[in-house]
């Protein structure tokens, strides 16, 4: 059976602690795809201000995103929460995670020389609602959200 799971304190801190960051149940929020009882991926919210959102995410499974994850990830913070854009920081030497966000529809927007262990750079990167094509897609097995 395939579930997404919204704001499961367990599936939060497994995905924040992959990602490399901090999970407090309080402040964060997570979206976690499990299959089969076995979570293959997912995001935790933080940082919200009213006008935007940090996301950070993590997968143990290569083929962890699905239509219905994709929704729900971008469905939150754009029109549930109503912000106007998402920020994540990538490690500037983690290709995969540039690669990714990219793919996503994220762009760069700041460089912050020695964030990261090692002197290495963060890159801050940021999705605006207008341009999130993930809006448009209807989820397959789950009813979207109705304002």
């Amino acid at each position: 059976m395939d579930q997404i799971v919204l704001n499961d304190h367990a599936c939060g801190e497994a995905i924040a602690d992959l990602a490399g960051t901090d999970y407090n149940p309080k402040t964060c929020v997570s979206i976690c795809r499990v299959k089969n009882d076995l979570r293959m991926g997912g995001v935790v919210f933080s940082h919200y201000t009213g006008e935007s959102i940090a996301i950070h995410s993590a997968s143990w499974h290569p083929r962890w995103i699905n239509r219905d994850l994709l929704f729900v990830t971008f469905d939150y913070p754009f029109n549930q929460l109503g912000v106007k854009r998402i920020f994540g920081q990538v490690p500037e030497d983690n290709w995969s995670a540039r690669r990714f966000n990219e793919n996503l529809g994220f762009n760069y927007v700041a460089r912050v020389e020695g964030v990261f262990p090692h002197n290495i750079a963060c890159l801050v990167m940021r999705m605006d609602r207008e341009t999130c094509r993930f809006l448009k897609i209807r989820p397959r097995h789950i009813q979207p959200y109705v304002h």
